[in-house]
This record gives C-alpha cells, structure tokens and sequence, in this order.
C-alpha cells in the first residue's frame, strides 16, 4: 500500500546559536577571568613575584625559589598554595559533587559573595599599607587573595563551563590550537577559550599599568567586577534558581 502522498518530510532542524542563558553566563565568567589576570599582577608586582590566582605558575616559583634557596618567595609561594587550596576544598564542600539544573546554580552564587568578602578585605588591606605591604603583611594579604581565588575556581568549576576555568588557562589555549586546523574559531568552545585567554592577558596588563600609576586602584577592580557578576547573576536568574536542598 502507498504511503500517504500528503505527508512531508519533516524539516531538518536548524541549528541554533547560544541562548541568552548561555551567553549571560559565558560573560560572567569571562569578567572573572578578566578579574583574575588583575588579581595576579598585583600579587606578582606587590607581594614578592607570586601568583595567588594562577597556582601552576605558582608551584614553578616556588621550585625555583626552593633551587635559589629564596626562602621569603618559597613562604610566600606556599602560602598562596595554602590559601588557594583552603579556598577551593571549602567551596568545594559548600557546591557538593551534585549539579543542581539550571544555568547558574545559586551555590554558585554563595562562593561568589565570598569570594567579594575576601577581595574587599584585600582591598582595604591594600590600601592601608598604600600597596607597600611589610612585615607579617604580605602572608595576610596573599592568604586572603588566594583564598579568594581558589573559591572562584571552585565555582567555575561546578559550572564546568569547556574552556572557563576564570584562573587558568593553559587546557583553554591548548584546546583552542589542537582544534584551530580543524575548526577555526567557528564553536563554542573555541570562542569561550580565545575570549578566556584575552581577558587573562587584558586584565593582566591593566593591573599591571595601574598599578605603577595608582597603586590602591587595582585591587578595587577585583571587587567590582565580582559585585557586578553576583548583581547580574541574582537578576538573571536569582528567582528562579532551586534553592539547594
């Protein structure tokens, strides 16, 4: 028997562009990166050529200063491990190992505030010592930024967004090149590591020359980009987020 002569074909499904969701959150974290590219100029330029966002860096400086037998950057290095690692095993058990559904889980939100806790502490310790921290000084200043920067990485991490670490982005640029004969720049992922990979270097470069110009601005950059991501994050989606249960 013949088919039905009427029925047609259905359609081929139409490819279809990131959400505003997506590329709400996207954005977000691409601003923490940005933030984090400041956070570790400050933490190389002012407090003894450490990272407190970038821990891989961070391990190397401190082999080399175990080698040079350096003994205020091997402290200061471990203390920013310390810190960083305290950071992100906190949040870690703040998230838990369960992904509630949503774009922005609002546990997400919660690190993120104390994350800002730990920037505007920073920030007002900075200040206080008009960017020349001494004495026991430095160790308060990297513990509280590497905390910080360790809960941010946490929470990054519980998005799991491919290729937005927002601290690290040595996976992102490696990615972006073993992909770029096959894809170009034209997915997702591609976009969000290249974008990633300039937010660490644009804000790392502007810490940078800030600093040299007015040493106690910097650090306020940290604390409003990450007031400005937790504002949009509640307005997006702070209503209709599942409380965590």
């Amino acid at each position: 028997m013949a088919g039905n002569p009427s029925a047609a074909p259905a359609p081929p499904a139409v490819a279809t562009g990131p959400g505003p969701d997506t590329r709400t959150r996207d954005g977000l974290l691409i601003g923490l990166t940005f933030a984090a590219g400041v956070v570790d100029a400050v933490s190389y330029l002012g407090l003894g050529k450490i990272f407190t966002a970038n821990m891989t860096g961070n391990i190397v400086f401190l082999a080399l200063a175990v080698g040079d037998r350096s003994l205020v950057t091997a402290l200061y290095s471990v203390g920013a491990l310390l810190g960083f690692s305290v950071g992100a095993l906190l949040a870690g058990q703040v998230v838990g190992r369960v992904r509630p559904p949503g774009p922005w889980p609002r546990r997400v939100t919660w690190l993120l505030l104390a994350e800002l806790a730990c920037l505007a502490a920073f920030a007002v310790g900075w200040a206080t010592v008009s960017g020349r921290p001494n004495g026991p000084m430095p160790y308060v200043l990297i513990g509280l930024s590497s905390f910080g920067m360790g809960i941010q990485n946490a929470a990054a991490r519980h998005l799991a967004v491919p290729g937005l670490t927002t601290t690290v982005i040595t996976t992102a640029l490696t990615g972006f090149m073993v992909d770029l004969p096959a894809l170009g720049v034209s997915g997702p992922t591609q976009h969000r590591a290249g974008l990633a990979v300039a937010a660490l270097f644009s804000g790392a470069a502007i810490g940078a020359a800030v600093l040299e110009l007015a040493p106690s601005v910097p650090p306020l950059f940290t604390v409003a980009i990450v007031l400005v991501v937790l504002l949009v994050a509640h307005v997006r989606w702070g209503e209709r987020t599942p409380a965590p249960g």
